[in-house]
C-alpha cells in the first residue's frame, strides 16, 4: 500500500513539474517503474493468502466436491513448482546483479535491490501456498470425519 501511495505521488508531482514548470524529474519514471515490480510480486503472494488469483472456475462447479479439492491440491502444486523456479531462477539474477555491479540509470542504485523483489515475492506465495494446502487438507478431512459419522 505504501509503495503504491508512493508512487502515485511522485508520478502526481512529475506531472506537475511537466506540465506547469516545464520541468520534470529525470529519476521519477524510473522509481514508479521499480516500485510496481516491487507491487506486483508482493501482491501476488497477498493475493495467494487470500485466494484472490484469477481462475476459470466455471468448469469445476459441474466437478463433485471431492474432485473439486483434487483439482485445488493440483493447483497448488503446480502453483508452488512456479514458485520454486522463480525463486531459484531469481536468486540467481540477484546474485549476477551482485556480481556485475549493475546500477540503474537515474537513481543510482544497485540492480539486485529490483531484482530482489522476484524471491522475496516467491518465498511469500510460498508460504501463502502451503497455508492454503494445508487448510485444504484439514478441511478434505474434517469432511471425511463426517461423512464417517453420518453412516
Amino acid at each position: 500500500m505504501v509503495s503504491i501511495a508512493a508512487a502515485t505521488l511522485v508520478l502526481f508531482v512529475n506531472i506537475v513539474l511537466r506540465y506547469f514548470f516545464g520541468s520534470d524529474t529525470t529519476w521519477a519514471y524510473e522509481f514508479i517503474r521499480y516500485a510496481m515490480i516491487w507491487i506486483t510480486f508482493i501482491g501476488a503472494s497477498v493475493c495467494f493468502g487470500k485466494g484472490m488469483h484469477v481462475g476459470i472456475d466455471f468448469f469445476v462447479e459441474y466437478l463433485s466436491p471431492r474432485i473439486r479439492k483434487i483439482v485445488a491440491i493440483f493447483i497448488y502444486l503446480v502453483s508452488l513448482l512456479l514458485m520454486v523456479f522463480l525463486v531459484r531462477y531469481g536468486w540467481e539474477l540477484v546474485r549476477f546483479s551482485m556480481q556485475t555491479g549493475q546500477i540503474t540509470p537515474s537513481l543510482q542504485i544497485k540492480m539486485y535491490w529490483v531484482y530482489l523483489a522476484i524471491p522475496v515475492g516467491a518465498v511469500l506465495s510460498i508460504i501463502h501456498i502451503i497455508e492454503n494446502m494445508i487448510s485444504q487438507f484439514r478441511s478434505a478431512n474434517n469432511n471425511n470425519a463426517m461423512e464417517g459419522n453420518r453412516v
